[in-house]
């Protein structure tokens, strides 16, 4: 009788794994469509790529040139290392990726260097482009 026994529960035991397979199967709806609009990737800009050029540079009349004093600011404060002291040596800026719609583009960028008190740093920044002009720095 025990061998009946144990014949019942590994027979239950692998019907109800067979049965969930098939309820999962047939319950399933694959895979859903994301419900958010996918924006197109572009190449970097001409303006962001002289402007990443001038900061690994430290040329500071192609920045003062090229930005108005709001946005000027605003890259300043965006390059500040983690530990609230600015970059004083910066060893590359790197292109990660744009975006854009209409005339639009944000372009990423990622500096890697040295701030005011010695310590590596590494900071993301992204320009905003509009109509071939820096309008914002986030």
């Amino acid at each position: 009788m025990s061998e009946v026994r144990a014949a019942f529960v590994l027979s239950l035991f692998i019907g109800s794994i067979v049965a969930g397979v098939v309820v999962q199967r047939v319950s399933d709806t694959g895979v859903k469509e994301n419900p958010y609009s996918q924006l197109d990737k572009v190449e970097e800009p001409a303006v962001t790529a002289e402007l990443a050029t001038a900061i690994a540079n430290g040329d500071a009349k192609v920045l003062a040139d090229r930005l108005d004093t709001d946005t000027l600011t605003a890259l300043r404060e965006a390059l500040m290392s983690p530990a609230g002291a600015p970059i004083a040596d910066v060893r590359s800026v790197r292109f990660v990726g744009a975006t854009g719609k209409g005339s639009r583009v944000l372009a990423g960028y990622i500096l890697s260097g040295k701030d005011m008190s010695g310590i590596d740093a590494i900071v993301g920044f992204v320009l905003d482009v509009e109509n071939g002009q820096i309008v914002g720095v986030n």
